[in-house]
Protein backbone atom coordinates (compact mmCIF):
# COMPACT_ATOMS: atom_id res chain seq x y z
CA UNK A 1 0.00 0.00 0.00
CA UNK A 2 1.49 3.57 -0.99
CA UNK A 3 -0.24 7.27 -1.19
CA UNK A 4 -0.43 8.95 -4.53
CA UNK A 5 -2.17 11.93 -5.72
CA UNK A 6 -1.20 14.18 -2.55
CA UNK A 7 -2.60 17.46 -3.08
CA UNK A 8 -2.61 20.61 -0.76
CA UNK A 9 -5.95 22.57 0.05
CA UNK A 10 -7.11 25.58 1.73
CA UNK A 11 -6.03 26.66 4.96
CA UNK A 12 -8.51 25.71 7.39
CA UNK A 13 -7.29 27.95 10.90
CA UNK A 14 -4.07 29.80 11.98
CA UNK A 15 -0.85 28.25 10.31
CA UNK A 16 -2.87 24.96 9.40
CA UNK A 17 -3.43 23.55 5.83
CA UNK A 18 -5.32 20.33 4.77
CA UNK A 19 -3.72 17.66 2.45
CA UNK A 20 -5.30 14.98 0.65
CA UNK A 21 -3.62 11.77 -0.53
CA UNK A 22 -5.18 7.98 -1.76
CA UNK A 23 -4.17 5.02 -0.60
CA UNK A 24 -3.74 2.56 -3.38
CA UNK A 25 -2.56 -0.94 -3.84
CA UNK A 26 -5.03 -2.84 -1.44
CA UNK A 27 -6.10 -5.88 -2.16
CA UNK A 28 -9.67 -6.04 -3.09
CA UNK A 29 -10.74 -8.39 -0.48
CA UNK A 30 -9.36 -6.43 2.47
CA UNK A 31 -11.89 -5.30 4.23
CA UNK A 32 -9.94 -2.81 7.06
CA UNK A 33 -9.01 -0.54 4.51
CA UNK A 34 -9.64 2.47 7.19
CA UNK A 35 -7.87 1.20 9.85
CA UNK A 36 -4.96 0.41 6.89
CA UNK A 37 -5.32 4.29 5.93
CA UNK A 38 -5.36 5.57 9.42
CA UNK A 39 -2.14 3.88 10.38
CA UNK A 40 0.17 4.60 6.81
CA UNK A 41 2.17 7.85 7.01
CA UNK A 42 2.46 10.28 4.46
CA UNK A 43 5.80 12.75 4.48
CA UNK A 44 4.82 15.95 4.12
CA UNK A 45 7.03 19.02 4.31
CA UNK A 46 9.58 16.55 5.23
CA UNK A 47 7.46 15.36 8.24
CA UNK A 48 6.08 11.97 8.80
CA UNK A 49 2.16 12.31 9.66
CA UNK A 50 -0.52 9.65 9.61
CA UNK A 51 -4.17 10.37 8.61
CA UNK A 52 -6.39 12.60 10.75
CA UNK A 53 -9.30 10.69 9.28
CA UNK A 54 -10.27 8.70 6.57
CA UNK A 55 -12.96 7.88 3.78
CA UNK A 56 -13.44 4.70 2.45
CA UNK A 57 -15.04 4.55 -1.09
CA UNK A 58 -14.00 1.54 -2.48
CA UNK A 59 -10.61 -0.79 -3.52
CA UNK A 60 -7.83 1.64 -4.10
CA UNK A 61 -10.11 4.80 -3.50
CA UNK A 62 -9.52 5.46 0.20
CA UNK A 63 -8.66 8.96 0.82
CA UNK A 64 -6.54 10.25 3.65
CA UNK A 65 -7.06 14.02 5.15
CA UNK A 66 -4.51 15.82 6.82
CA UNK A 67 -4.13 19.23 9.14
CA UNK A 68 -0.28 20.11 9.18
CA UNK A 69 0.20 23.17 11.25
CA UNK A 70 4.19 23.09 10.04
CA UNK A 71 5.65 24.87 7.67
CA UNK A 72 2.59 26.53 6.62
CA UNK A 73 3.58 30.36 6.36
CA UNK A 74 0.94 31.49 3.95
CA UNK A 75 -1.97 30.17 6.60
CA UNK A 76 -0.40 32.33 8.90
CA UNK A 77 -2.63 35.32 10.22
CA UNK A 78 -1.50 37.99 12.23
CA UNK A 79 -2.57 40.65 14.54
CA UNK A 80 -2.13 44.38 14.28
CA UNK A 81 -3.07 48.03 15.31
CA UNK A 82 -3.14 47.12 18.78
CA UNK A 83 -5.45 49.50 20.82
CA UNK A 84 -6.66 49.90 24.26
CA UNK A 85 -9.87 50.78 24.92
CA UNK A 86 -8.99 51.50 28.81
CA UNK A 87 -11.25 50.46 31.58
CA UNK A 88 -14.86 49.93 30.42
CA UNK A 89 -16.61 51.38 32.99
CA UNK A 90 -15.26 52.79 36.63
CA UNK A 91 -14.95 50.39 38.94
CA UNK A 92 -15.35 47.58 36.33
CA UNK A 93 -11.64 46.08 37.12
CA UNK A 94 -10.95 45.10 33.58
CA UNK A 95 -10.22 46.93 29.77
CA UNK A 96 -10.86 46.28 26.75
CA UNK A 97 -8.14 45.45 24.30
CA UNK A 98 -8.75 45.59 20.18
CA UNK A 99 -6.68 44.09 17.59
CA UNK A 100 -6.78 44.27 13.71
CA UNK A 101 -6.44 40.52 11.99
CA UNK A 102 -4.43 41.05 8.66
CA UNK A 103 -2.94 38.11 6.27
CA UNK A 104 -6.51 35.60 6.59
CA UNK A 105 -5.75 33.48 3.43
CA UNK A 106 -7.60 33.70 1.05
CA UNK A 107 -11.28 31.95 1.27
CA UNK A 108 -10.52 31.42 5.09
CA UNK A 109 -13.05 31.25 7.39
CA UNK A 110 -12.49 35.02 9.62
CA UNK A 111 -14.24 33.85 12.36
CA UNK A 112 -11.94 30.36 12.85
CA UNK A 113 -8.60 32.38 12.33
CA UNK A 114 -9.34 35.50 14.89
CA UNK A 115 -10.49 32.46 17.34
CA UNK A 116 -6.99 30.50 16.65
CA UNK A 117 -4.40 33.48 15.99
CA UNK A 118 -2.16 33.53 18.50
CA UNK A 119 -1.63 37.10 20.46
CA UNK A 120 0.88 38.43 23.01
CA UNK A 121 0.26 42.20 24.87
CA UNK A 122 0.71 43.43 28.27
CA UNK A 123 2.71 40.18 29.47
CA UNK A 124 0.11 37.75 28.87
CA UNK A 125 -0.55 34.99 25.90
CA UNK A 126 -3.75 34.12 24.04
CA UNK A 127 -4.28 31.24 21.62
CA UNK A 128 -6.93 33.16 19.99
CA UNK A 129 -9.15 36.68 20.55
CA UNK A 130 -11.84 36.04 23.75
CA UNK A 131 -14.25 37.48 20.86
CA UNK A 132 -14.51 38.27 17.26
CA UNK A 133 -16.54 40.54 14.81
CA UNK A 134 -16.71 42.13 11.36
CA UNK A 135 -16.35 45.62 10.94
CA UNK A 136 -15.67 47.74 7.67
CA UNK A 137 -14.72 44.54 6.12
CA UNK A 138 -12.12 43.82 8.10
CA UNK A 139 -11.76 41.19 11.38
CA UNK A 140 -11.29 42.50 14.43
CA UNK A 141 -10.39 40.52 18.06
CA UNK A 142 -11.43 41.65 21.41
CA UNK A 143 -10.07 41.17 25.29
CA UNK A 144 -11.65 41.59 28.22
CA UNK A 145 -8.82 41.84 31.13
CA UNK A 146 -8.63 41.61 34.68
CA UNK A 147 -7.06 45.07 35.85
CA UNK A 148 -6.75 46.19 38.70
CA UNK A 149 -5.81 49.57 38.27
CA UNK A 150 -10.12 49.75 36.64
CA UNK A 151 -11.12 49.22 40.01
Amino acid sequence: MFWTDLTSHACTTYATREYTARLVNIPSYYNRRVEACMAAPVKIHGVEYTPKWCEDHGPNNVIGHWEVNQHEPDCASYWIWYKDFGCISPGSGQRRIEHYLENIPSGGDWKEFCATTPASFRGMHFTGAQFCFNKNQATWGHWVLDDESCK
